[in-house]
């Protein structure tokens, strides 16, 4: 193993006591073993701290890192600080991974010369239910090397997403703290940026390594907060301006991301669930970046088919617009 590359596995762990023996399962299990797993304790207040001290026990690759509550975004940044790796993985702890996960995304970026590798997305699965993923290298399609440019395209119309969970990193890259501390879409602030560092990235068209689940408690179906506006308000600006100057013809697709992202977040917004004055407050400033980007949106044939729609509302007001994301939320169609 010694001439094989160190690879650490970074997992926050937060209140996932029922999940997390089953995450730890699946990395201990993986064909590439030169690993390290840090299971990052982010003050929960449950018993997933004393669980990962049990599950240091199964294996000497297994470290715990116990931290104060800071967030998910706190709690890969300290096991960032703490990896030993050459190559870094950041596992969500409520999810569970294909025995070849690391292997094929390693293999990915050695056999590309890239220092990312990535996967379009994980194979969602309802809680409770099982998630069935590939367990061999023979399942999973060769690897084509994309410019980072078009891996922006993809990401901005969002055929590539941008979890941290789906991606392979060669350290540097990362640089310090890449995550933001104390926002929501943390993802979607850090990504394009690490991106930006790399001239090209693997791609492995196979969304079957990595099983995503989908909890009803998760962060986009969780009740509304006004962290939720003011996250994707920055971020969303964040991101345009810089699209705009690193990729000037990647400015249209950018609009459509942060019209994405906006129209997400406004659909939240139920009447009468937080003070009213704060949920006009939101509602507003989220109106106004709708506007900013709607006629870009629907004048944009390369969009989804469901952000031109939500653009083309947009156009007729926002009494219409607003009774439009009422319909999606009732559908649970707020991605």
């Amino acid at each position: 193993m010694a001439s094989k590359p160190l690879v650490s596995v970074i997992v926050p762990v937060y209140n996932v006591e029922q999940y997390l023996e089953e995450c730890v399962a699946s990395l201990l299990a993986q064909t590439y073993r030169n690993i390290e797993i840090i299971l990052v304790d982010d003050g929960s207040t449950d018993s997933s701290g004393e669980l990962c001290d049990q599950l240091a026990c199964w294996d000497s690759r297994i470290r715990v890192l116990h931290k104060a509550n800071g967030g998910l975004s706190d709690a890969r940044n300290h096991g960032l600080r703490e990896a030993s790796g050459e190559w870094i993985s950041f596992i969500d702890s409520d999810d569970y991974v294909s025995p070849v996960f690391i292997e094929a995304l390693l293999g990915a970026v050695l056999e590309c010369g890239c220092d990312i590798a990535a996967i379009p997305f994980g194979k969602p699965f309802k809680d409770g239910r099982p998630c069935v993923l590939v367990e061999s290298l023979a399942s999973v399609a060769p690897a084509m090397p994309l410019a980072s440019l078009d891996v922006q395209r993809l990401m901005l119309y969002q055929a590539l997403d941008t979890g941290a969970q789906w991606h392979l990193y060669r350290r540097a890259p990362l640089g310090v703290d890449p995550f933001p501390k104390g926002l929501y879409y943390e993802d979607l602030a850090s990504v394009y940026r690490i991106i930006h560092r790399v001239d090209r990235v693997a791609v492995l068209d196979c969304c079957d390594l990595y099983a995503y689940r989908m909890r009803s408690d998760s962060i986009i179906r969780q009740e509304y907060r006004h962290i939720k506006a003011e996250s994707a308000l920055k971020i969303a600006d964040q991101l345009y301006r810089d699209i705009c100057e690193w990729y000037p013809d990647l400015a249209v697709a950018a609009a459509s991301r942060c019209f994405s992202v906006c129209r997400m977040v406004f659909a939240q917004i139920p009447s009468g669930s937080i003070c009213a004055s704060d949920a006009e407050h939101d509602r507003a400033v989220l109106w106004s970046a709708l506007r900013r980007y709607r006629a870009i949106v629907l004048a944009d044939r390369s969009a989804r088919k469901r952000e031109r729609l939500a653009a083309f509302i947009a156009s007729l007001g926002e009494k219409p617009f607003s009774m439009f994301c009422q319909l999606a939320r009732k559908l649970g169609l707020l991605r």
